[in-house]
């Protein structure tokens, strides 16, 4: 399907869904003029008026690092600024997952979510509604440059000591890896938990959500991901590249994420 009839068909659904909620609107207008109406009755529709604005589709990218993932976000997403916003390129690149939506009602801005907020035993989920813990970056989109600047952000890392990182639940003294991350004492994590982009993208106005997971590693340290995000997506668009195959970790990301995400109600896109 191509770029321009995927967005005449979100288009097309969301003309259908306005019409809906106009017509439920006349529907509840028509009841009371006609003495028809309840408290019950006015509920359900008001309900079902609420659940069609708040309608989104919510579609999970998942892949290893260095899969590609960002890049292909890019491409859909970006392509009229010329070059790559989300930071993509060899190895670990973005380390926390990240959301792209638009909301009319919000300014265009990236939130984003000290990685410190692991430490409390409170959600992401939880964390949107106190707007004081993120920090908001502004986006100019008439400006590649600055886009490109805002966007760095999302990607940040620095140095903590390994204890500071066991803290945050971020080093495992029984994985390999994260012992030969150490160096002088330190391990680099992401400065960020989680990270929302408030975009103007004619499909995410449309109503699509797209969240970013950044591989296994996070995908195994951040609960939030595997028992609510994946699980609750209408699709997951599992991603591999074609240089390296299908390796172990990939068949980890599946076994152990998708896997399990798919007994419920998504549907899994191979890539």
């Amino acid at each position: 399907m191509s770029h321009d009839n995927l967005v005449a068909n979100f288009e097309a659904y969301s003309e259908w869904r306005g019409n809906l909620i106009q017509r439920l609107g006349e529907l509840q207008r028509w009841l009371s003029e006609q003495d028809l109406n309840d408290a019950q009755t006015n509920m359900r529709i008001q309900h079902l008026i609420d659940k069609l604005r708040e309608d989104k589709l919510n579609i999970a990218f998942v892949a290893e690092f260095s899969r590609g993932k960002s890049e292909l976000i890019n491409a859909i997403f970006f392509a009229e600024y010329k070059q790559r916003l989300l930071p993509s390129s060899a190895g670990r690149t973005t380390m926390c997952p990240t959301e792209l939506q638009y909301e009319a009602s919000r300014p265009n801005c990236i939130q984003l979510l000290p990685i410190e907020t692991r430490a409390s035993d409170t959600t992401t989920s939880e964390y949107r509604r106190y707007p004081e813990e993120w920090t908001t970056v502004s986006l100019d989109i008439d400006s590649g440059e600055a886009m490109l600047a805002a966007f760095q952000q999302v990607g940040q890392k620095k140095w903590v000591s390994v204890d500071e990182a066991k803290k945050l639940g971020l080093f495992d003294e029984a994985d390999p890896d994260h012992k030969l991350s150490v160096q002088a004492g330190k391990i680099e994590i992401p400065c960020w938990r989680h990270a929302v982009i408030n975009f103007p993208h004619p499909l995410l106005k449309q109503g699509l959500v797209i969240l970013d997971t950044p591989g296994l590693n996070a995908i195994g340290t951040e609960p939030e991901l595997t028992l609510n995000l994946l699980p609750n997506a209408h699709a997951i668009l599992f991603i591999l590249a074609a240089d390296t195959g299908v390796t172990k970790t990939d068949i980890d990301v599946w076994r152990n994420h998708i896997g399990k995400a798919q007994g419920g109600s998504a549907g899994v896109l191979p890539s």
